[in-house]
């Protein structure tokens, strides 16, 4: 068995069928079946159900995929740790919601960059949920999400609150609680992003029904809806006070909710710690002190 195997069989469960993993991979799908059927007969099982909706993973496939995750994840990080070179060398890929990225990100990364220019930095962005999933899957080494997360195998690093604020076009009545929202039209991220949790259980709670829900994948999409007036949405005090200065928009405080939020970054509980990872969380300490965001939750 090779370290290239356990890469096919990664994409093909990541695919989802041979076809798209030899696609992916420049392979012949032939050429896929046969690293996999290869894969079985070293191990004496069957890794997927094959039939006529495709493939999925064996319950013996799913705890083989787990491992292989882990030995890929060990194998591409070992170049990192046993490198001799004093320059460290590398990829750091970090998972981060929208808000995170637009508000701190581009100082945070900038600092980091001066200081180990040979790393190579990718940045992912998705809801809270999805960078959860990413991270306990080996596709990211960290990320910043709401939190608090209560995972065995994840590690927490407090990172800044934020304070939640509804934010609204500047032609908009005022707001001073959720029942004022009756009737409106409520523009989030798509499911898995927490302020759009948190705004559906507010709402819930005070038994506020909206008119309509829109979502997007950007923030600027959400911005500039709002400013339109088409709607109303959850988000970071320093997020709206951001685009203020170029929108016509109006944020409004809700006192009677609990709306200051913490985001963390968190990683994996890795038998090995990757050095790269090991200077980012130190750059996340002192890109704390240099702004004053050293919260205590």
């Amino acid at each position: 068995m090779h370290i290239n195997d356990l890469t096919i069989f990664r994409t093909v469960v990541q695919t989802g069928s041979f076809s798209k993993a030899a696609a992916a991979l420049s392979y012949t799908q032939s050429n896929i079946s046969m690293k996999i059927q290869s894969l079985e007969a070293t191990y004496d099982t069957t890794f997927f159900y094959r039939g006529h909706r495709g493939i999925r993973l064996t319950p013996k496939g799913e705890q083989f995929y787990e491992l292989v995750l882990k030995m890929l994840h060990l194998y591409e990080k070992s170049f990192e740790i046993v490198q001799d070179t004093e320059e460290q060398k590398g990829v750091l890929r970090i998972g981060s919601m929208e808000t995170t990225a637009a508000l701190h990100l581009p100082a945070l990364l900038t600092t980091f960059h001066r200081a180990h220019e040979q790393v190579d930095i990718t940045i992912l962005t998705s809801p809270s949920q999805q960078n959860i999933e990413r991270l306990e899957n080996y596709e990211l080494d960290g990320a910043f999400v709401t939190g608090p997360v209560y995972k065995e195998n994840i590690l927490v690093k407090e990172f800044v609150c934020e304070e939640l604020v509804v934010i609204t076009s500047n032609k908009h009545k005022p707001i001073s609680n959720l029942r004022d929202l009756e009737g409106s039209t409520v523009i989030t991220f798509r499911h898995g992003c927490s302020y759009r949790a948190i705004l559906e259980h507010w709402l819930h709670e005070d038994g506020v029904q909206p008119q309509n829900r829109m979502e997007f994948g950007t923030l600027d999409g959400i911005i500039g809806c709002v400013a339109a007036g088409l709607g109303i949405t959850l988000l970071p005090r320093a997020i709206a006070e951001k685009y203020m200065t170029t929108q016509a928009l109006t944020l409004h405080e809700l006192t009677n909710k609990q709306a200051h939020v913490p985001t963390w970054f968190i990683y994996r509980k890795d038998d090995v710690q990757s050095p790269i990872l090991q200077f980012f969380l130190e750059s996340l300490d002192a890109y704390q002190r240099c702004e004053g965001l050293n919260y205590h939750f």
